[in-house]
């Protein structure tokens, strides 16, 4: 018996990929939306990373020469020194969003313990670009202030980091990208395949075959699972080869287990949403906008600790923040935390769904579906 459940699980799975193969336009599909996801990351992260600067220095004195430098190694800008002209036609362009200007006898006037204002023209074009901006002049002063007895004042400051490395904002947005694109082929594929059986009402004469309910839905798990997780994995070892996820040893393969665990999932819910619906039209549009929510409630581009409460409650409750959490402590920290939590919400989870599957597709409850299609 066991064999021959093992024969039906195998011809589930090749019939499965096989339809799922030859709808080209399904897989376009499933890769277009986190494809473009991926470039708004990029160009996102661009856009609010370090901000370009033009710096003028009018005073040819030691201090001067030492507030440059530190504003320029404090790498919160991206710096031109240029001359005063050429800063203004950069402003005018629009190729810089400020003009710092250090006027002459600036190091004298520090010398002599008097005011000496390092003058800032800035393009306050939005309040979260200028904020950027006001924050990030004080940041590279402090630098000057805290070179010892070169500094007026000998200030430093002591920081403490939580994380061994730091992470930069594509980096840390590349993996949720991971899980959206995981989660959409999961359900994309195994919501198709069981709506199209649907629509076609050959899912009679599959479930009306001698085997067990639970053996077809095994099959066409697995399927969805296999052409799920092989997606996912390109699009991992793509980021790994360009540098933007480099997880070490034991985590290397606690990455693969996150996104097999996510891919589990996904294929799983895609089942049960083709149950539900059993439209392909209605579940590939639920699948991608449904996978686009799951991905938003996760913290798809941003961090979910630091959001609003009500969120944060929301996001106790969708699998994704925990495939994700997964994904982040294995690729970028190599930590175990909450490893245990994230594997049990997704396999408890899974094994729901698997549960709602084998329920939805009993003969008896599919025939009187069919009658009312």
């Amino acid at each position: 018996m066991f064999f021959l459940n093992s024969v039906v699980v195998v011809a589930t799975i090749r019939k499965d990929l096989t339809v799922y193969l030859r709808q080209w336009k399904t897989i376009l599909t499933s890769l277009v939306l986190p494809g473009t996801y991926i470039l708004v990351a990029l160009l996102g992260s661009v856009a609010v990373g370090r901000n370009p600067v033009a710096l003028v220095v009018q005073d040819q004195g030691k201090v001067a020469s030492q507030v440059a430098q530190a504003i320029v190694d404090a790498d919160v800008f991206r710096v031109s020194r240029v001359t005063a002209q050429s800063a203004q036609n950069m402003y005018s362009n629009l190729e810089v969003g400020a003009i710092l200007t250090i006027p002459p006898g600036f190091s004298n006037a520090v010398k002599n313990h008097q005011s000496a204002p390092i003058v800032v023209w800035s393009n306050n074009l939005n309040l979260d670009f200028e904020n950027d901006i006001r924050r990030s002049i004080p940041d590279a002063i402090t630098l000057y202030y805290a070179q010892g007895a070169a500094s007026p004042l000998n200030i430093t400051i002591q920081q403490r980091n939580l994380r061994t490395q730091d992470v930069n904002l594509f980096q840390y947005e590349v993996v949720p990208l991971i899980s959206l694109l995981v989660t959409v082929c999961g359900l994309i594929a195994s919501s198709a395949s069981t709506a199209g059986e649907f629509e076609s009402l050959s899912i009679k004469e599959i479930l009306l075959a001698p085997v067990s309910t639970v053996t077809i839905v095994v099959g066409k798990v697995l399927a969805g699972w296999i052409a799920t997780v092989c997606l996912g994995l390109l699009m991992f070892m793509a980021s790994y080869l360009l540098g933007w996820t480099r997880p070490a040893g034991v985590f290397f393969f606690i990455t693969l287990l996150a996104i097999a665990l996510v891919s589990w999932f996904a294929s799983t819910a895609g089942i049960a949403l083709g149950c539900l619906f059993r439209r392909i039209q209605a579940v590939n549009v639920l699948s991608t906008t449904g996978s686009v929510w799951l991905f938003f409630l996760a913290g798809g581009l941003g961090i979910i600790q630091f959001e609003p409460v009500f969120l944060r409650w929301i996001a106790a409750f969708d699998p994704l923040t925990y495939g994700t959490h997964m994904l982040q402590m294995a690729i970028f920290y190599h930590s175990f935390d909450r490893i245990g939590e994230d594997i049990t919400v997704l396999a408890s989870t899974t094994l729901v769904l698997f549960v709602f599957c084998v329920a939805a597709l009993r003969p008896n409850v599919v025939i009187r579906k069919v009658r009312s299609i």
